[in-house]
């Protein structure tokens, strides 16, 4: 076990649900923290607190801090921009700050969607971020904050996340599980929009690798290749091993009355930086959905359910 301290932010959502116990088992010392304490092991944390940071630098004086606390929802970001700037941005700013001030190592988790969608390739560390909604302004300004004000520092651009199981799962993934379990007959996907799909778990092994090299600066971590939604949920069909519901693809504007923020048409990224210093452990992502669906959502897969 290894005696520097940890401080976790907004640990209380799908990535954190991964992240802390992969991190406990390997420091003596996890601080996990989110507004929402949702779990007997979280404490109560809003980074807008800037006073409370303050304190919990002064007093716990971590060694590595995972800044996983953000402002994700997108519609939300988008009718709520101050709410988005202080928590991904100005709270951000914050803690790098501290950071450098007590010597801590910062790891950033950011996004895809820093990224206009534009290139028709992959994105690489390289590209220049060019975002076009609030939720990726935010959290690219956030980025700044932490390569300007933090020598020590990691910004860490993940994909479409997916973990947490029954109890953390709400995004895509969850979606077409709950569909599928009340025996809908046709599901809707969208296919004009590209991502890359992140596994949570194997991400919080990366993390911690990553962590491990001092390597400082941006790199992507995601699973190996990309996709459209619709190539996620043909996937969870195969997998789950339905062969009696139809699958229909459809445009974004589809969805667009719950979803009316526009987003990049692809945020497919590539892990060139950890390639470069050895350090890629992602897998690609058809082979985590599996072991992510058949661990956490055996009673989804049909040959486990008739065994």
């Amino acid at each position: 076990m290894k005696s520097e301290k940890v401080l976790i932010t907004g640990c209380g959502g799908m990535l954190g649900s991964a992240v802390y116990p992969y991190f406990t088992k390997l420091y003596d010392d996890v601080l996990a923290t989110d507004k929402d304490v949702n779990e007997k092991w979280l404490f109560k944390l809003d980074v807008r607190d800037h006073a409370h940071l303050d304190s919990i630098f002064k007093e716990f004086r971590p060694d590595l801090v995972l800044h996983l606390a953000a402002e994700t929802d997108l519609e939300y970001c988008e009718t709520h921009p101050e709410i988005a700037e202080a928590t991904n941005s100005v709270a951000t700013r914050k803690i790098a700050k501290l950071s450098e001030e007590y010597g801590t190592t910062l790891v950033y988790i950011s996004t895809a969607g820093v990224f206009d969608g534009t290139k028709s390739d992959f994105y690489v560390e390289t590209d220049k971020p060019n975002p076009i909604m609030v939720y990726g302004q935010t959290k690219y300004d956030g980025e700044l904050h932490v390569l300007n004000n933090c020598s020590k520092a990691f910004v860490v651009r993940a994909g479409w996340m997916m973990g947490g199981g029954e109890a953390k799962e709400k995004k895509f993934i969850y979606k077409m599980l709950k569909q599928i379990g009340e025996n809908k007959k046709e599901l809707f996907a969208v296919n004009d929009l590209w991502g890359t799909p992140t596994c949570a778990y194997n991400f919080a092994q990366n993390l911690h690798a990553l962590v491990e090299t001092k390597q400082y600066g941006t790199y992507h971590m995601v699973c190996a290749g990309g996709g459209t939604r619709y190539d996620v949920a043909r996937e969870i069909l195969s997998i789950c091993e339905i062969d009696d519901v139809e699958l229909t693809p459809v445009s974004s504007d589809f969805f667009k009355e719950e979803y009316f923020v526009v987003r990049p048409p692809s945020e497919r990224l590539a892990n060139a930086g950890l390639d470069r210093i050895g350090c890629n452990l992602m897998r690609p992502w058809q082979d985590a959905l599996r072991d992510y669906i058949e661990t956490h959502f055996p009673s989804y897969v049909r040959s486990r359910i008739q065994a």
